[in-house]
């Protein structure tokens, strides 16, 4: 069954595997929305079915032919994937042009080639114009799914000439799926899809244990500051130390402990009652939103170049957390 590996995302799904069904493929594809959410899954998933030799009318690759038993091998002949490489952070003109010639070759095992550029806000503007010509005048059985978090990131002239298929936000139970696939234990998956906003790879990306570990521990944190033991934060910023990771980590706890009050205040019903700590739910609106940038900010500062000390900083931003005078 195609897309099987693939968690949510209906609408899309549907729409690719009508394109497979239909043999309305179309060369150029624009594959867009949030941090992982799983854009380059279903980006593998699609081109797996379009590069079966069987599929014919039924989308669903066949796994049995020599497309679909040489895609689970590290590479494939007939598949090609394009990122960065040498640690640059742009995707150059020359790697563009050697795309080009690579889909203007013929298949190895099939009809079909495929490419998949990620993240396509990568590409350079000689970048996508080079590409620009591919897609004008593309090979026969050829398809190129470019990957992106919005559609603004690539030139109005590429993104006209692609399908573009919306990725969003899964659900709070969707992402629990997900790690439970990754062998997270079902209470843990729980609690960490309470705070990866809809973005399985949000929590994914980090340790694991450490993820939990951390949610806990600042659970635990703005429990004892809801209770009136103020000293709880510089505790807290004192038993994490000048551990750059481990700071991070208990940021992106305290961006989705914030992020969930939000929408909780906001009325949102899919919020847990117990899923918001104490402390947070007393807060207004505006001392929820100074929590949150405040954090953001402390995040964006020590994962930059040169990061501040990770211990003062946490210090600073639960300090007005512990105020009393910034609830409700």
């Amino acid at each position: 069954m195609i897309f099987s590996n693939l968690v949510g995302h209906q609408r899309a799904r549907e729409l690719l595997a009508r394109s497979l069904a239909r043999t309305t493929v179309h060369t150029g594809y624009l594959f867009t929305g949030p941090s992982g959410v799983g854009k380059h899954l279903a980006a593998r998933e699609f081109v797996r079915a379009w590069l079966c030799s069987e599929t014919g009318t039924r989308a669903a690759p066949c796994g049995l032919c020599d497309s679909c038993v040489d895609l689970g091998k590290p590479t494939h002949q007939d598949l090609i994937e394009v990122s960065f490489i040498d640690n640059k952070k742009s995707i150059s003109v020359e790697q563009a042009r050697d795309l080009e010639a690579w889909l203007a070759a013929s298949p190895a095992l099939g009809r079909h080639k495929a490419a998949i550029v990620d993240p396509a806000s990568a590409l350079t503007t000689s970048a996508a114009n080079a590409l620009l010509k591919t897609l004008e005048e593309p090979p026969k059985g050829r398809i190129i799914v470019l990957i992106a978090t919005g559609p603004g990131a690539l030139p109005p002239t590429v993104r006209s000439r692609c399908q573009q298929v919306s990725f969003g936000s899964l659900a709070d139970d969707e992402v629990a799926e997900v790690l439970r696939r990754h062998s997270w234990p079902a209470l843990s998956a729980r609690q960490a899809a309470a705070l990866a906003e809809g973005s399985p790879g949000t929590a994914l990306e980090r340790d694991g244990r450490l993820w939990q570990e951390t949610a806990a521990s600042v659970r635990a944190l703005f429990d004892a500051l809801a209770s009136g033991q103020r000293g709880a934060a510089l505790a807290f910023a004192e038993a994490t130390g000048d551990a750059r990771e481990r700071a991070l980590s208990s940021l992106q706890a305290i961006i989705g402990f914030s992020r969930l009050a939000a929408r909780q205040r906001l009325g949102d019903r899919s919020v847990g009652t117990d899923a918001v700590p104490v402390l947070l739910g007393r807060m207004g609106s505006e001392q929820i939103g100074a929590l949150l940038a405040g954090a953001l900010e402390t995040q964006r500062r020590l994962e930059g170049d040169r990061p501040p000390n990770a211990k003062l900083a946490l210090a600073m931003l639960l300090a007005a957390a512990a105020d009393p005078g910034a609830r409700q």
